[in-house]
């Protein structure tokens, strides 16, 4: 028998996502659209009713849902690794568990966009910034907001920053290069990692429309990414190595770049704070990061500078 052929494959990741999740299907299921599109949503072994919900929404839309249950926390790259080698559509659509789209027309308008504009690898719009009560925060804007049109690969390693939130993302599913880095660079931080893989083959079109709502939640029990960021004593240090990863990977794969390029526009600064972390508390763990820091950069010269400027800062 023939499969018949899927248009857009939404990838969902979620995790400890209960009062979430549920808001976030029916945001696709509702999509007002005549394509057909499958939802493949990957469950990183979360502790709550997650799964349960899941399973739920997969008996009532059976040729819609495939469920990805993990019985083992990979963590949110390695698990989206996975749902990406799953996928069928000509089309990648994503979207946080946690997140919602507001738009009913998302999908086909961005289909129908990308079918006539073969130049773009992928298009996006705005998004709104919700609370865990779905409260807007006009005063948050995001880092990610782009005001650009067409968004280059000179202007992610210029800026290093991503043209919009990836909830308002649909790409082609085109790429074929080596992809492993997309876990090895970053346990959860990938969004620069989808980017720099489709500004390889071509822009990405920006558009005014708010298509989504991000949610961004902050707390000390929170297993959200923000809320583990933050808790995380060592997250200068992989904010540091994420870019540096990310270089040595597109230098290895004959990305253009210029020798005075480097990717990571802050992480001068991450890697400053890090050594005044040195300094307060010189566990082995520090200092070894620290070397690791130095020696794996495309500097070495300038980071070694860095660690005497901070000293004397210090004094």
């Amino acid at each position: 028998m023939v499969e018949e052929q899927i248009d857009i494959s939404v990838v969902m990741l979620t995790y400890f996502h209960e009062n979430y999740i549920a808001q976030a299907l029916d945001s696709v299921l509702s999509q007002e659209t005549n394509l057909r599109y499958e939802i493949l949503i990957g469950d990183d072994a979360s502790g709550d009713r997650t799964p349960d919900i899941i399973r739920e929404y997969a008996a009532r839309y059976p040729d819609i849902i495939r469920p990805v249950l993990r019985t083992e926390n990979l963590g949110a790259n390695r698990n989206g690794w996975d749902l990406g080698h799953r996928v069928r559509g000509k089309y990648i659509a994503y979207l946080e568990g946690d997140d919602f789209w507001l738009d009913p027309q998302k999908m086909q308008k961005q289909w129908e966009f990308l079918e006539a504009n073969p130049k773009y690898s992928g298009c996006c719009g705005k998004c709104l910034i919700v609370d865990e009560n779905n409260q807007p925060d006009y005063t948050r804007k995001p880092q990610f907001a782009w005001s650009k049109k067409e968004f280059t690969l000179d202007d992610l390693v210029d800026s290093w920053d991503i043209p919009c939130q990836a909830g308002t993302l649909m790409y082609r599913n085109a790429y074929k290069g080596d992809d492993t880095i997309s876990y090895k660079a970053h346990r959860n931080v990938g969004d620069k990692t989808t980017f720099l893989f489709l500004l390889t083959m071509g822009p990405i079109y920006c558009s005014n429309e708010i298509l989504s709502c991000y949610r961004f939640i902050n707390r000390k029990d929170g297993h959200n990414y923000f809320s583990q960021h933050y808790a995380n004593p060592y997250r200068n240090y992989d904010m540091f190595m994420y870019p540096v990863r990310l270089e040595t990977w597109a230098r290895k794969n004959g990305i253009s770049l210029r020798r005075d390029q480097h990717f990571g526009k802050r992480i001068g600064y991450r890697f400053c704070r890090f050594v005044e972390e040195c300094v307060k508390d010189p566990s082995p763990t520090r200092l070894k990061y620290l070397a690791e820091m130095v020696t794996k950069s495309h500097e070495k010269g300038k980071y070694c500078w860095y660690i005497l400027k901070t000293l004397i800062e210090m004094e």
